[in-house]
């Protein structure tokens, strides 16, 4: 299947040649495929969102070349239509809301596709019932006297409205309660569920381990890990030098490891957890 991401070799510099000089990405070289879910971690300062401004054309490599949805970002006339294919949510994205009313808000991006006003209103209810906004009246109010969670739904409703090819989301879940990031969740699970291409940023490894194909480890610049959920576990010096915690399924799994019981430890996800813990305490009840 072909790549819907290729970096190769990427590099970045911030201000080259001046005072400020600062090397911000340093060869990377990631690949993702149509429908996989990308997770991409790392201490502040890694290069996290500027690896993820790349993905839509807002920054072009120093050096090194990187395609997007077929389209080489590194040309500008080719890569300035980018944000139609590849959506960007920054962080804290309510803090750029600037249209009258919720609708508007959710509306620029396809009625700058030139699409009919019939279209983008389908677009724009879809996006909002997709975010968990359901009340029509809702449409007319003003951004602005929302609370700041609601706000978040608005503008990632926004992208989600354009339809892009791939969704990247940088640090989405930040500053979110309980219920708004169950419900953040439960979108970006329906995304991985419909093969619909994601790259998530975050700095919590359990946030994103139960719905990523492929982890990247961003420090200072370099990629320190790039692979699946699966390979990541089984380095376990990797987990500890960053202070990445496991969820809680997986803690228990791994301690039962450490204790000496046969117990399969390649596990990504809460239901696999539970088949094999259901599975060891089948096998070992009668020996308790």
């Amino acid at each position: 299947m072909p790549a819907v991401v290729e970096t190769n070799h990427l590099s970045y510099t911030y201000l080259p040649g001046s005072v400020y000089e600062h090397q911000a990405l340093k060869d990377i070289n990631i690949s993702l495929t149509k429908g996989e879910f990308l997770g991409i971690l790392g201490p502040n300062g890694s290069g996290k969102s500027t690896l993820a401004q790349h993905f839509n054309g807002l920054i072009r490599p120093t050096s090194g070349h990187m395609t997007v949805c077929g389209i080489p970002t590194s040309d500008p006339k080719l890569s300035k239509d980018l944000w139609k294919k590849a959506g960007l949510v920054f962080q804290y994205p309510e803090q750029q809301i600037f249209q009258v009313t919720v609708f508007d808000e959710v509306a620029y991006g396809p009625r700058n596709l030139g699409l009919p006003e019939t279209e983008v209103a389908e677009r724009v209810y879809d996006a909002l019932r997709q975010v968990g906004i359901n009340q029509e009246n809702i449409n007319q109010l003003s951004p602005v006297t929302l609370s700041g969670g609601m706000r978040r739904r608005v503008a990632i409703a926004g992208m989600l409205a354009i339809q892009p090819e791939i969704l990247i989301l940088d640090e989405p879940m930040a500053g979110l309660d309980a219920a708004g990031r169950k419900l953040l969740s439960d979108i970006l699970k329906k995304r991985h569920e419909k093969k619909e291409t994601t790259v998530m940023i975050s700095h919590n490894l359990k946030e994103i381990m139960a719905i990523t194909d492929k982890i990247a480890i961003l420090d200072s610049g370099s990629i320190i890990f790039f692979g699946d959920v699966k390979d990541l576990l089984m380095k376990p010096e990797i987990l500890g030098r960053y202070q990445l915690e496991l969820p809680e399924y997986l803690q228990v799994v791994y301690r039962l490891a450490e204790k000496g019981f046969a117990i399969k430890t390649d596990i990504s996800s809460m239901q696999e957890a539970s088949e094999e813990i259901l599975r060891f305490l089948q096998e070992n009840k009668h020996g308790a």
